[in-house]
């Protein structure tokens, strides 16, 4: 049986995290080193909960008419959600039609079960970091092979439509030349919906 590892999870969120009201849950681990990570219990795991997909979701339906009045539903973050996607599939299997699953997540990770959430999602939210490999790789400390590889079987399952694809600036990685360089490779590949943000880093 497939089980989460919840830091938090977060109620009542308007328009942040997909369409409506989401209730964000993050979700411990990533297998990337981001310099500029928000949140190192992310990586560690330490502060993480157990919980299985059926909890959740009974934790989740105490705002069902929230959801399902707004277009809304459960945002799965983290850190990398992929992580856990045995357990976000088995949510998607067994949670009411009308409650949106959105998925956040860079795509850097190798399981079957990715497919699933791919296709079974009712929204994507792919942070890119670069679609540059080098810097990409000099930023996050691993290769975006994986990452090409989901967005390759996105496009081979023509699942575009519901993908929104973040594009970061990033202090010290990144000019407005790479980004741009991205956008373009991505709107090349056949991606519509792209968010282009900078970074902000707090000052010392």
């Amino acid at each position: 049986m497939p089980v989460f590892n919840i830091l938090t999870v977060d109620r009542h969120r308007l328009v942040t995290d997909g369409e409506g009201v989401t209730t964000l849950v993050a979700l411990a681990g990533c297998p990337l080193k981001c310099e500029y990570c928000i949140n190192s219990d992310i990586l560690s795991g330490r502060k993480a909960v157990p919980c299985s997909p059926e909890k959740l979701l009974e934790k989740a339906m105490i705002d069902y008419c929230y959801f399902s009045a707004t277009g809304g539903g459960v945002t799965f973050g983290g850190g990398e959600s992929m992580l856990h996607c045995e357990a976000i599939a088995e949510f998607i299997a067994i949670k009411p039609d009308d409650v949106a699953v959105i998925v956040e997540t860079s795509l850097n990770h190798d399981a079957e079960m990715i497919g699933s959430v791919l296709e079974g999602a009712n929204e994507l939210i792919i942070d890119i970091k670069s679609m540059n490999p080098e810097i990409y790789k000099k930023y996050t400390g691993r290769d975006n092979t994986l990452t090409l590889k989901w967005l390759n079987y996105i496009l081979e399952h023509n699942l575009q439509g519901k993908c929104t694809i973040k594009v970061p600036n990033i202090p010290k990685y990144t000019t407005a030349d790479d980004v741009e360089a991205s956008v373009q490779t991505l709107k090349d590949m056949g991606f519509e919906k792209i968010r282009v943000f900078d970074y902000l880093i707090k000052k010392e």
